[in-house]
């Protein structure tokens, strides 16, 4: 048990610098860090403003091991109404090769660990676009609309087993030629002095004619103790249909929840000129 509680928090790490967006002010809206402005936390990727309208992030150092990822956000302009595009390219194949580990039993179903030693696992290479429109509709109060995509090209190689775990499942099917789309909205928030919220729900669809389906709904809770220091809490849970992990040729409509929780530094703070959730206190 043990182990496999080992294993789970690994790959929440990893998933969740790779699909969900773990940042406070900037990972999951059309806003961008000021340049030379970072932010980076124990899960949340390494972000840094490139210019004031371009923003980079790459993993963390958990992430770098499994899954290594790059992503450039662009930010069109400014005003109540903002628009940004994100561009993010990924490499899951050392995740996909730990995988072929007997530890990761819970994740995997048991026929695939019968001849999971003895597939060989390709390159793979995955790319993922979103466009955010956010909007201010109040002091300190932001909602971020967000429509995406998600496709995977790969080398030659044996067929990929289909990965079990509702959380982690309708990512893999684009390893198997299928296109992964999502719109969503966010909303952030400050609920009263020091502490900020934010509460996410997503429809994820792999396939255009919505073979697998999945709705996710994030929640956090967030402290900010200064402008350099910030700690959250929160869950994140999905629904939706998935491998039936004792017969993975069929499938089920399951629910899972996991706990998120991170520690945020940031470094050279840009004074915003708005006073919103943004300033400073």
């Amino acid at each position: 048990m043990m182990r496999k509680a080992i294993l789970f928090m690994v790959l929440v790490v990893a998933g969740a610098s790779v699909f969900a967006q773990k940042t406070l002010w900037t990972t999951g809206n059309a806003r961008t860090l000021a340049k030379g402005q970072q932010e980076f936390g124990i899960i949340q990727p390494f972000q840094i403003g490139l210019t004031d309208q371009l923003e980079l992030s790459v993993s963390p150092l958990a992430g770098l091991s499994l899954v290594p990822n790059v992503s450039l956000k662009y930010r069109y302009n400014t005003g109540p109404w903002m628009i940004a595009s994100q561009h993010t390219y990924m490499m899951p194949s050392m995740l996909l090769h730990g995988l072929q580990d007997s530890l990761f039993s819970g994740v995997l179903g048991k026929d695939v660990l019968a001849f999971a030693d003895s597939i060989r696992i390709p390159y793979i290479f995955t790319f993922r676009n979103q466009v955010m429109v956010t909007r201010r509709i109040g002091e300190e109060t932001l909602i971020t609309g967000k429509l995406g995509f998600e496709f995977s090209l790969k080398t030659k190689g044996d067929s990929l087993p289909p990965i079990t775990y509702p959380q982690f499942y309708l990512q893999s099917t684009t390893f198997h030629n299928k296109l992964l789309w999502y719109p969503g909205i966010r909303v952030d928030g400050n609920l009263f002095k020091d502490y900020n919220y934010m509460m996410e729900v997503n429809f994820i669809s792999s396939g255009l004619k919505t073979e697998h389906w999945a709705i996710e709904h994030k929640g956090y809770f967030i402290w900010n103790k200064s402008v350099k220091f910030a700690a959250l809490i929160g869950y994140k849970m999905i629904y939706g249909n998935s491998p039936d992990p004792e017969y993975p040729s069929s499938y089920l409509n399951r629910f899972s929840m996991i706990p998120v929780a991170d520690l945020i530094w940031k470094l050279n703070i840009k004074k915003q000129p708005e006073k919103d959730l943004f300033r400073f206190r």
